[in-house]
């Protein structure tokens, strides 16, 4: 991923953020962009004030429009010369090759464009018919089974954690509102019922762990054990995160939410605050850590009263 290229899956996070008043450090940082070119972005269409995702859309495609006008070398002669060689089965990087001998550059990319953009039906000319690259081993049906077969199941846990007799086995999952691009991550101590959540302002595994991890080092290695998580595809970066916070990563079984049911009761607190008609872009961060602050100091029944925050932190 480029740490400059702010990308069209960006555009929308980026606006959601200017409307709620985040700084571009903010914004930059929960993107992982750089600053300056994330203000330089922001500048280009429009300002804080005027940005827009629909019309940097269509300021991008007027720019591809305008990088498409090099196709219109490929014309008269050396257009049909191009054809009837593509009609030989030769590649363009060939037919590029050896227009240069003969004095007429043209770059093998622009006949893939014009291929591409004005002549589709010469693909069946290339030894691929599919384009420019193939992909190179493999389907996705294939890619998925292996990355299942990585996962440990909830069934491979030491039975220290069925027993919540000690700090440190986290569970994990995702809230969705009004608009599912933005969700609240909620990971719950299964001892004390201790909660870290935060937002996540676009579906991004990558990103989520990159939050994750920044909150769960705030916490004591030693009350870092494991963590149990749900199977969508948010925490598809779990290697990284089980590598960095040093806790040993669970999955539970696909639609077996009652095996995350300190998770499942949390959220339901969660929910008193932030139901699913809600909209969770015009959540603030303090306003959720105000939050989160309430319900680790809530008294709980089965800590004899104690709240979730004094039983964590003790020694």
């Amino acid at each position: 991923m480029s740490h400059t290229h702010i990308g069209k899956d960006d555009w929308p996070c980026v606006a959601r953020m200017l409307r709620s008043g985040h700084s571009l450090s903010e914004i930059a940082r929960t993107i992982g962009k750089d600053k300056s070119s994330l203000g330089r972005h922001v500048a280009e269409h429009g300002g804080r004030e005027g940005y827009d995702v629909r019309e940097v859309r269509r300021r991008k495609r007027m720019k591809r429009v305008a990088a498409m006008e090099s196709i219109r070398v490929l014309r008269g002669a050396l257009l049909r010369t191009v054809v009837k060689e593509l009609k030989l089965h030769r590649s363009p990087e060939q037919i590029s090759g050896s227009l240069a001998l003969k004095g007429a550059h043209i770059a093998a990319s622009t006949i893939y464009r014009y291929i591409g953009q004005r002549a589709p039906h010469l693909k069946q000319c290339l030894r691929s018919s599919k384009g420019k690259y193939r992909r190179r081993r493999g389907t996705k049906i294939r890619e998925k089974q292996r990355e299942q077969k990585k996962k440990r199941r909830i069934d491979e846990r030491p039975a220290v954690v069925e027993r919540r007799s000690r700090v440190g086995d986290f569970e994990g999952d995702t809230l969705m509102g009004r608009d599912k691009r933005v969700r609240i991550v909620s990971l719950v101590d299964r001892r004390s019922g201790y909660l870290i959540a935060y937002l996540l302002p676009k579906m991004n595994a990558q990103l989520l762990t990159s939050l994750a991890l920044a909150r769960l080092r705030r916490t004591p290695k030693r009350k870092r054990k494991t963590l149990t998580l749900d199977n969508g595809v948010e925490f598809s970066d779990w290697e990284r995160l089980e590598k960095r916070s040093g806790m040993a990563v669970y999955f539970a079984y696909p639609y077996h939410a009652w095996e995350r049911g300190t998770n499942e009761n949390t959220n339901g607190l969660l929910r008193q605050y932030f139901p699913k008609s809600y909209d969770f872009n015009l959540i603030t961060p303090q306003e959720l850590r105000q939050v989160v602050r309430r319900l680790n100091a809530r008294p709980r029944k089965r800590l004899k009263f104690q709240s979730p925050h004094r039983i964590f932190w003790r020694k």
